[in-house]
C-alpha cells in the first residue's frame, strides 16, 4: 500500500445483534477453519449495510444461508463449479439462485495468468449474471490452498469485470499469495478500505 494511502479500517469488531451473533458463532463451531467471527461479522455487515442489493457471491456452503439473510429482499446469486455442493445447496436452500461453472485454470499457473488477463473471464456466466453490474461480490471459492487447484485467477478477474461502480468487493483467504496479489491488481490496492484477518474490503472507485 502506498505511504500516501490511510491503512484499510479494522472490520467486524463490533458485534452484531444478538440472533445475528448466534447464527454466527454456531457457524464458526461447526465449520471449523474455514471462517472467523471477525470475518462472518464483515462480511454480514458489508452486505447488510446495503440491503436490498445486487449481490454475487462465488462459492456456496454452509454459509450461504446467511448471505441470502443478509440481503433479504434483493437480488443474490451464487457461482459454483462442483456439482455436489450445488445439489446440497439446491437442496438445504431451494430459492437459492446458483449458477453452475466451469474453471480451466491451476493455482501453480498464477503468475503466468496474471500477465494474460484476457484469459481469465468466466465465459460460461450466464447473460443475468454477466450482463448485470453488482453492487456487492464476495469471492470465497475455487479452492486455492494446493497447486493443482483452480485458484482464484478467475473468479477475481471476472468479479472485477462485474463490479459496479462504487461496488464493495469482499476477497477471503488474502492471506494465500494469489488472493492477495489478483485483488491488489485488479480491484486496486489503493482502493483496499478494510480487513478482517484474512478477508479483504475493496470499494472499486465511482468513476471507472
Amino acid at each position: 500500500m502506498s505511504p500516501s494511502n490511510p491503512p484499510p479500517q479494522a472490520l467486524g469488531q463490533a458485534p452484531l445483534e444478538p440472533a445475528i451473533e448466534a447464527q454466527l458463532a454456531a457457524l464458526v463451531a461447526s465449520n471449523p477453519g474455514q471462517g472467523s467471527i471477525e470475518e462472518y461479522r464483515a462480511i454480514w455487515s458489508v452486505i447488510a449495510a446495503r440491503c436490498p442489493c445486487d449481490l454475487l457471491v462465488f462459492g456456496v456452503g454452509r454459509d450461504s444461508a446467511l448471505w441470502l439473510a443478509a440481503n433479504a429482499g434483493g437480488r443474490t446469486v451464487f457461482i459454483e463449479h462442483e456439482a455436489e455442493w450445488i445439489a446440497e445447496t439446491r437442496r438445504r436452500l431451494p430459492t437459492a439462485t446458483i449458477a453452475a461453472v466451469r474453471y480451466t485454470t491451476r493455482a501453480r499457473w498464477w503468475r503466468w495468468y496474471l500477465l494474460r488477463p484476457a484469459r481469465l473471464w468466466l465465459r460460461d456466466l450466464p447473460p443475468e449474471v454477466a450482463e448485470r453490474r453488482w453492487q456487492v461480490i464476495f469471492v470465497d471459492s475455487p479452492q486455492g490452498y494446493r497447486p493443482s487447484t483452480p485458484g482464484r485467477m478467475m473468479s477475481i478477474f471476472s468479479a472485477a469485470r462485474l463490479a459496479a461502480p462504487g461496488a464493495d468487493v469482499l476477497v477471503h483467504d488474502t492471506d494465500r499469495t494469489i488472493e492477495r496479489r489478483y485483488g491488489d491488481r485488479f480491484f486496486g490496492e489503493e482502493n483496499l478500505i478494510g480487513a478482517a484477518r484474512t478477508l479483504r474490503c475493496y470499494r472499486i472507485p465511482q468513476a471507472r
